[in-house]
Order: C-alpha cells, then sequence, then structure tokens
C-alpha cells in the first residue's frame, strides 16, 4: 500500500527540529532563531489541516483526526516529562516544576483552549506551540459546523486581517502566528490548482506580517523582524517545492524524512527532559566536548525515546483512536465478541475506519 506520508515535507518536518534541538542545546550565535524552526512547522501545519479539513466528513471528524494524531503521543510524552521532574526536582529549572495535576489538566486544557481558565504549567516549555495550534484547529473546527468548509482559507484571511487591526501592538497574542497558517492553507489551494485563491491568501500572510513588523507588534517570546519575515517567505516556497517535487527526491532524503517521521514526540520530549539530562551528566557550554555532547549525544539519545514513542505508542494508536472518536457506537459494535454476532474487526477495517 502507498504511503499516505510525503517525504519532502517530512524533510521539513526535520529541519524544523532540527533547528529547535540546535536553539536549546548549542549555544552558537547562528541558532538563535529556535522560534523560527516551529515557524516553519506552522506553515506545513497550514499545509496539511488544508487537506485534512478537504477530506473530513463533518467538523467533528475533523476534530477526531486531530486528537487522534496529537493525543497519543502527548500523553506519553508529557506523562514521561512528569515523573522525570517529579523522581528528579533538583534537575528541574526554577519555574518549571510540575504536579501530576497539571500534566492531567494539560491534556484539558489544550484541546479546549483553557475554557475554564485554570492556571497551570505546561509539563514541557515547548507546549506553547500546541495551544496556538488548537487555536487554528478550533477556527477550522467551527467554520465547518456552521457549513464553511470551503472557505476557510478566505474566512482565515479576514479573521486574522480584522483581529490584527482591531488588537493593539502592545498586548501579546497568536495574532502574529496566524499568517504561517493561512501561508500553508495557500500552498494546499496552488498544489490543488486553485491559483487564484493561492495567491490571494499569500498575499495577505505576507501583507499581515509586514504589517507586523512595521508597527513593532509585541511578541512574547522573540522580537519580530525582518528575518521572520524572509522565514515565512522562504517557508512558504519550500513547503510548495517539498509538496510540489516530493516525487523526484532521492532515497537518499529517507534518512532525513524519518527525523520528521519522529519529530512530533521529539518536540514534545526535548526541552525540558534535554536540559534536566545535562544538568544529570554536568555538562558545560565551552569545550569542544560539551559541545559534541549537545550537539549529537543528546539529540541521538533523545531521539531514541521519541522513535520508541512513535514506534509502539503514536503509530499504532492513531487510526483506532481516530476510529474510537470519529464514531464511538460504530467502534465498539465493530469489538463486540464474536459471540454477540460480529467478530473482531481486522486490522485493515480499522484502519478504514479511522481513514472515513
Amino acid at each position: 500500500m502507498k504511503s499516505e506520508r510525503s517525504v519532502g515535507i517530512d524533510c521539513l518536518r526535520a529541519i524544523s527540529i532540527i533547528w529547535v534541538l540546535l536553539y536549546h542545546f548549542v549555544p552558537v550565535q547562528a541558532f538563535n532563531r529556535g522560534t523560527f524552526g516551529v515557524l516553519l512547522f506552522f506553515i506545513i501545519s497550514g499545509y496539511c489541516i488544508a487537506f485534512s479539513a478537504e477530506t473530513s466528513q463533518t467538523a467533528w471528524h475533523f476534530s477526531a483526526k486531530r486528537l487522534g494524531r496529537l493525543l497519543p503521543a502527548l500523553i506519553v510524552c508529557g506523562f514521561l516529562t512528569t515523573l522525570f521532574k517529579i523522581l528528579a526536582p533538583e534537575l528541574v529549572e526554577s519555574g518549571r516544576g510540575l504536579k501530576w495535576a497539571h500534566y492531567v489538566y494539560t491534556l484539558i486544557a489544550l484541546p479546549t483552549l483553557n475554557v475554564l481558565q485554570v492556571n497551570y504549567n505546561l509539563p514541557d516549555g515547548a507546549y506553547w506551540s500546541l495551544q496556538i495550534e488548537f487555536q487554528f484547529y478550533f477556527f477550522c473546527f467551527l467554520m465547518m459546523v456552521i457549513g464553511l468548509k470551503q472557505r476557510l482559507l478566505a474566512l482565515l484571511c479576514a479573521v486574522t486581517i480584522f483581529r490584527t487591526l482591531t488588537t493593539s501592538t502592545d498586548y501579546y497574542t497568536s495574532n502574529d502566528f496566524f499568517p504561517f497558517f493561512i501561508a500553508g492553507m495557500s500552498v494546499a489551494a496552488l498544489v490543488r490548482g486553485r491559483t487564484g485563491e493561492a495567491i490571494a491568501g499569500i498575499l495577505v500572510a505576507f501583507s499581515v506580517e509586514l504589517y507586523h513588523l512595521k508597527f513593532n507588534v509585541k511578541q512574547p517570546s522573540v522580537p519580530l523582524e525582518m528575518y521572520r519575515s524572509l522565514l515565512l517567505w522562504s517557508g512558504t516556497a519550500a513547503v510548495y517545492l517539498a509538496a510540489r517535487y516530493d516525487h523526484v527526491l532521492p532515497r537518499s532524503f529517507r534518512a532525513l524524512a524519518f527525523i520528521g517521521v519522529i519529530s512530533y514526540p521529539l518536540y514534545l520530549l526535548h526541552q525540558d527532559v534535554g536540559n534536566m539530562i545535562l544538568r544529570w551528566a554536568q555538562i558545560g557550554r565551552d569545550t569542544a566536548s560539551d559541545l559534541f555532547v549537545r550537539s549529537f549525544v543528546l539529540p541521538a539519545f533523545l531521539a531514541a525515546i521519541a522513535w520508541l514513542v512513535y514506534a509502539f505508542v503514536e503509530k499504532p494508536a492513531i487510526k483506532p483512536l481516530t476510529a474510537l472518536l470519529a464514531d464511538p457506537v460504530a467502534w465498539f459494535r465493530q469489538w463486540r465478541p464474536q459471540g454477540a454476532g460480529r467478530g473482531y474487526p481486522t486490522a485493515e477495517h480499522s484502519g478504514d475506519i479511522a481513514r472515513q
């Protein structure tokens, strides 16, 4: 069966996560813009979500696919991070301590956009980007609920422009991240042959980003700068090239693509756990051996853990969990004992349910 994954897009995911890892672990000036790796993830997310929404039968089916994709690794990686922090609190960075209640509530707060307005600590500092992602998913879900699935890109552009023009430049919001989702969705439209819609979306994304730059809009992690706009432009082009010419990539790219395949659990695990490992091993920042450990040994170790999470949790759980969330009644009927008149579903059948 032909793989549903794109080698080109997975290569870009790999570049994104490597970028973030180098930012967090390697104290070199060239890697001091780690947010850019996350922004490239956002462009990729916009591209992929456009197709996910298009193939979703209902708004709930769309949400089931998103939750089925994100929850398995999030549950396990969040559990591991919380466990490590509780077992070795002396290794935890000041202000990054965690309780089990915070971990449990994270699994509720992220999909619901913290509707209960509870103060809590995220298991890992990198989870902030999931808060932005879920805002994007909620917008798509809401538009699909009211029957506007075919106008997602146009509506996202309109809402982003409205929010940008009506929000104070001194107030931290997620506004300045949405042009990256728009750019990704525009690339998807371009690949689908909807050239006019795609060009309009790209113009909106670039224009809003330049607005943020010109008026010095506040951003909670790093100041807005021209380099960020360059990342938006080059990242949009890179996603288009990766999607359009995926079939001509040489096999040598598959090693890089593998890092992209495990990029999600690797992203969830890397920051706080990685820094705890560095403190435990007493790895400094100055010597050549320190830089070698930070650049290669630690990322490889974290990647090995991420692969285990992917292979034994994420990959086998995505389709069954998606099927369960999409239609719980049908899922449980398929798993009735044989004596009740039905046999257990085959793996192929379960996969069919997940893909609907």
